[in-house]
């Protein structure tokens, strides 16, 4: 049934859902910029919302973040945690600027610093009257009317998560690289919500707009994860019955990692995180998954000398060809020459990625053998 059709009871009073306004799609390459947003009215009758923003260290763009969240939205329906995670640079001080300036807003500690245990900590003490828990990251762009149309889009759907797309940009040359290759499938596979140009039911996603009784009933965010938290819960979402929704009309900003270094670390967390998924589900990788891994080991095995046939060579050096043409032919078609440098960022994603998953599983092991596990 449509929003328009969909009413209830809540908290002894008839609840109905406001006509849904659609975002208007904005041209190519200007996704979700404000100047071509046609801004959706949530009245007062809108369900009530808990927006929860764990932030670390993110002095620059937290007050755009908390701003560009709460704009379009009825302040009475709606309360913003920003989560500390024990931030040593003004963090705080601008959060707790916004909390004095704006009734919505509200500061918890998270001394766990990691983001899953920052989410879990505002659900618990997210309003009674809640109906949905968006998690949002402040280092991200969020355009106004974005939460009217994430809520409109939950409540149209049912879904149990609303997912966000990403409009990656890019300020350098390296990032620019990084941002192409993190739109195609040979840099993230079928992550949907980046490659675009995609609506309807998926595996998972990052992040985004939570049906509250259900990332209740699922019991929130595993805490021992660090990264793939996001895709973990999915998982357990959906095993419990749960559906995820990606709306490519809803998009957030994302800014890709400046520096190889930055990228491989995060990469290599990526990867850790993944293993953790596997083992903790005892699933098994799918085969776009393992191989990474896989061209990592092989890698590694030329660079220590464990081979000397030549023909082993071979591969290598088709996989750095393939690398170079998918860099020249986006720097051609995007007539930028700062996409040469993708096969740099391919390249650190593919090794990160596989390097931190395969120590995500040797850590495991080990500690089993540690511990008697095995």
């Amino acid at each position: 049934a449509s929003a328009a059709k969909i009413a209830q009871t809540h908290h002894g009073a008839e609840w109905r859902a406001p006509i849904p306004h659609r975002i208007g799609r904005p041209a190519a390459g200007d996704r979700m910029s404000p100047s071509r947003l046609d801004h959706p009215s949530m009245d007062v009758m809108s369900p009530h919302v808990t927006v929860i923003v764990p932030a670390r260290n993110e002095e620059r763009f937290l007050e755009r973040c908390v701003r560009g969240l709460l704009n379009g939205f009825p302040r009475d329906r709606v309360e913003l945690f920003v989560v500390d995670g024990d931030s040593d640079d003004g963090t705080r001080a601008v959060a707790e600027r916004l909390a004095a300036e704006l009734p919505s807003v509200r500061v918890l500690d998270n001394p766990a610093r990691l983001q899953a245990p920052g989410f879990n900590a505002a659900m618990r003490e997210a309003d009674p009257r809640s109906r949905y828990l968006i998690r949002c990251d402040a280092h991200a762009d969020y355009p106004p009317g974005f939460l009217a149309r994430t809520v409109e889009v939950a409540e149209r759907t049912g879904a149990d998560l609303v997912a966000f797309s990403d409009d990656v940009r890019s300020e350098g040359c390296f990032q620019a690289a990084v941002a192409f290759a993190q739109s195609t499938p040979v840099g993230v596979g079928d992550a949907r919500y980046r490659l675009g140009g995609h609506t309807g039911w998926v595996d998972h996603g990052k992040h985004g707009c939570f049906r509250r009784a259900a990332v209740e009933a699922a019991g929130g965010y595993d805490e021992s994860f660090s990264h793939n938290e996001d895709s973990e819960l999915s998982l357990r979402l959906r095993r419990d019955g749960g559906r995820v929704w990606l709306d490519e009309e809803v998009v957030v900003g994302y800014h890709p990692r400046a520096s190889p270094i930055a990228l491989a670390r995060q990469y290599w967390y990526y990867g850790r995180g993944r293993a953790a998924t596997c083992l903790k589900h005892r699933i098994a990788p799918e085969p776009r998954q393992l191989a990474p891994p896989a061209l990592t080991l092989w890698h590694a095995a030329l660079l220590v000398g464990a081979t000397h046939r030549r023909s082993l060579l071979a591969f290598p050096a088709a996989y750095l060809a393939a690398l170079a043409a998918i860099g020249a032919t986006g720097a051609a078609r995007k007539r930028n020459p700062c996409l040469l440098l993708t096969p740099v960022a391919l390249a650190t994603m593919h090794h990160a990625w596989g390097a931190g998953f395969l120590d995500g599983v040797v850590s495991r092991f080990v500690g089993f053998r540690r511990g008697g596990g095995l």
